[in-house]
């Protein structure tokens, strides 16, 4: 577990500990191994843990009551994640859902909230990591409410995928789920992702995407940032 203890003392929280604070931590971590498609913790539940991601990924998704789910944001290692219920006793206002095979380290309440106590300066910069959270959020509803769906699917693509003009990747994104990330229809993503190719943006194929011109991506997407990043936790 002294691996674990490294890598902690790099994050804000977590820095603010002493040496052995964080072995401490480390060696009462649980460590588990999530596959692609498991929940780690529902919406409507109460989840009194603290998690950090070191391997895979991770995705915020809310349902609702009609049914439609939305992706809030994603969460790539290394990164810790906060219940919120710890803070306030009430149920999870998202799910958290394993997009790829990932290997996290939790601690319950009872174990970390006592350590993190130790040291004032580190309860005060979980408040900042919970503020810069909900910024993300902000920026991500705005988004939705005054970006237009190609802006949207541009940022997407482009915050994804990370592409140089001439690149080719895999379509790791089904229709879906890139629908469900910026907040439309699967039908309006296929739409919108064969004007790109008519615009000469991408080349689509079944396997894959050919980024054939990056700078009319980003002119497109704006300032539509955080739409579908996350680092996010």
């Amino acid at each position: 577990m002294n691996e674990l203890e490294l890598v902690l003392r790099d994050f804000l929280v977590f820095s603010k500990l002493t040496k052995d604070d964080r072995i401490e931590l480390a060696n009462r971590a649980v460590r588990k191994t999530y596959k692609k498609g498991e929940f780690i913790c529902w919406q409507g539940e109460t989840w009194f843990k603290v998690l950090f991601l070191s391997a895979g990924g991770l995705e915020w998704s809310m349902l609702s009551p009609q049914g439609k789910r939305q992706v809030v944001f994603r969460i790539e290692p290394p990164c810790p994640v906060w219940g919120h219920s710890i803070f306030d006793n009430e149920p999870m206002p998202a799910s958290l859902e394993v997009m790829e095979d990932s290997e996290v380290y939790i601690w319950s309440a009872e174990i970390i909230k006592p350590i993190i106590s130790r040291r004032v300066e580190a309860v005060w910069d979980i408040s900042a990591e919970l503020v810069t959270m909900m910024r993300k959020v902000r920026n991500i509803v705005y988004g939705f409410a005054f970006h237009q769906v190609s802006g949207r699917l541009a940022r997407l693509l482009l915050d994804v995928y990370h592409p140089s003009d001439g690149m080719s990747t895999p379509r790791d994104l089904t229709l879906e789920q890139m629908a469900n990330s910026i907040g439309t229809t699967k039908e309006l993503v296929s739409k919108t992702l064969h004007q790109f190719a008519d615009e000469g943006m991408i080349e689509i194929s079944r396997m894959q995407f050919v980024f054939s011109d990056r700078e009319k991506l980003e002119l497109l997407a704006g300032d539509d940032k955080d739409i579908s990043s996350q680092t996010h936790g």
